[in-house]
């Protein structure tokens, strides 16, 4: 999926399952996930308060890419 709210954040997140059967009705199913799968940066707003030393300035950003595997068996 593609998504590109109001605040110009442009991601891209993906997903890819496999199923294996293996008998009769068992089945082992992969999946893998990658979230900000381009790994753009993505910076959170600067700080907004008046008595921080910080002042106007970007401190953090949002998480880099993300991969998660999963592995279920059904039966």
């Amino acid at each position: 999926t593609c998504a590109l709210p109001i605040s110009g954040t442009f991601n891209v997140d993906m997903g890819v399952t496999r199923s294996f059967p293996i008998h009769g009705e068992h089945q082992i199913q992969l999946r893998a996930e990658i979230f900000n799968v381009l790994n753009n940066v993505q910076l959170t707003n600067p700080v907004s308060s008046l008595n921080s030393n910080n002042f106007g300035f970007i401190t953090s950003a949002n998480d880099p890419r993300i991969l998660q595997l999963a592995l279920k068996y059904a039966f």
